[in-house]
């Protein structure tokens, strides 16, 4: 029998920010799931599915998690982090982090974890870390203009 070489698999986020209008607040989730999110704030999103595109999935996490269907021209994809051992699953990961403007006084929790609006300019402790710096990056217009791809490589 020949041998077969296992095929590692990357599983693909989304995850979408939406900043008020005047971009001075930003709506975040207070995690549940998964462990190493817990209690934290992070964007709002998940895996994307079979036959989504990255928009599609975007439109879909925002409207189950979110109450609000904002269609997918409303998303502004801005940067791609990319890594190894997703949780220590052993697959790689993509994550696609997406921007938008709007009410986010309109977000209804959708689920068991709780939104969160924050002032852009003071994000609490609790935070995921690279949200210190990812939020004002998905802010700024000449980021915002490139195409920007991260590599993240995870401790061994």
């Amino acid at each position: 029998m020949p041998d077969r070489k296992l095929i590692a698999m990357t599983q693909v986020y989304v995850c979408g920010f939406l900043f008020s209008p005047d971009r001075s607040r930003v709506l975040l989730i207070r995690k549940n799931r998964p462990a190493w999110q817990r209690d934290r704030l992070n964007g709002v999103g998940g895996k994307v599915e079979a036959g989504e595109s990255l928009p599609q999935a975007m439109r879909r996490e925002f409207r189950e998690e979110a109450g609000m269907d904002l269609p997918e021209a409303h998303w502004r994809h801005v940067v791609t982090l990319r890594g190894q051992d997703d949780g220590g699953s052993g697959a790689d990961w993509e994550g696609h982090f997406f921007r938008g403007f709007g009410d986010v006084e309109r977000a209804v929790a959708m689920t068991d974890e709780r939104l969160e609006i924050h002032l852009v300019q003071a994000l609490p402790r609790e935070a995921i870390p690279n949200l210190h710096w990812m939020i004002p990056m998905l802010l700024d217009e000449d980021v915002v203009g490139g195409a920007y791809h991260v590599e993240v490589n995870s401790p061994a």
